[in-house]
């Protein structure tokens, strides 16, 4: 027996995603505009797909550092794809604790396109997050495209947003169409139908061939787009703090604290 309703599910998981540093969160209904996706749509995933939730969580180039986690097959992590997959499988968790299915999508259908199984873009769009932009991103009223998108399919049927209204960032904008450096977008089209995907997927390709992977993107339609009022950090990677990281005074001080219990 399902145990929450839309209502409460739609309050209950925004006050969840929150705690986790997300800073934006929608839920789109799967039976409305995804039929504009590139031979994707949340039932091809999940057949009893009810509802589509997105989260968003704000990052800069720098949040996508990565960890190698395998010297002898060179397998690298981006550090936000890490943290964006724990707040996922939290949200499937936390589903499955009240009685629902989750399914979390990932992987390309077309791997040399880059064309993923869905498109977490659209899906952002749909559930009111942000726009496409000029350079094909999302671009949120928040955080401009300075974003990290995460996606959970769910039988939960959630009461669903609409897509942002009023909200033209592009309109009087042309700072990604100038900063390109391969004139990959055209400005004379519409959002983001003045993009040129190919283009630009070629380019980084060749970037991180040229440099050995030692440069993995171009970074001017991320970090130069003026979109976004918001600079607070909802989420900031860190690390623990070990004892070697305290000077000689510092540790000497703590550890003597132990002698005294």
């Amino acid at each position: 027996m399902k145990s929450i309703g839309r209502a409460i599910m739609k309050t209950e998981l925004r006050t969840f995603l929150e705690n986790l540093g997300v800073f934006k969160v929608g839920f789109a209904d799967p039976a409305h505009g995804f039929e504009k996706a590139k031979d994707c749509h949340p039932n091809d995933i999940m057949e009893d797909c009810k509802s589509v939730i997105v989260f968003a969580l704000n990052a800069h180039l720098g949040s996508y550092m990565t960890l190698k986690c395998s010297e002898r097959n060179n397998v690298e992590l981006g550090i936000i794809n890490v943290y964006g997959s724990l707040v996922s499988y939290k949200i499937a968790e936390f589903l499955k604790e009240n009685n629902y299915n989750a399914v979390i999508p990932y992987g390309y259908k077309y791997e040399k396109e880059k064309i993923a199984y869905l498109s977490f873009k659209l899906a952002a769009y749909e559930a009111g997050l942000g726009v496409f932009g000029r350079s094909g991103l999302i671009i949120t009223p928040e955080y401009g495209p300075r974003i990290y998108l995460g996606v959970v399919l769910t039988d939960s049927l959630i009461e669903s947003d609409r897509p942002l209204k009023n909200f033209n960032p592009c309109a009087e904008c042309d700072v990604c169409v100038r900063l390109c450096p391969i004139n990959a977008i055209n400005k004379e089209l519409p959002p983001p139908t003045g993009f040129n995907r190919n283009r630009c997927l070629q380019f980084i390709n060749n970037l991180r061939e040229k440099t050995n992977g030692q440069i993995r993107f171009c970074g001017y339609c991320y970090n130069c787009c003026p979109a976004g009022k918001v600079h607070k950090e909802t989420f900031r990677l860190g690390r623990w703090k070990t004892l070697l990281d305290l000077n000689d005074q510092e540790r000497v001080k703590l550890l003597r604290t132990f002698e005294k219990s």
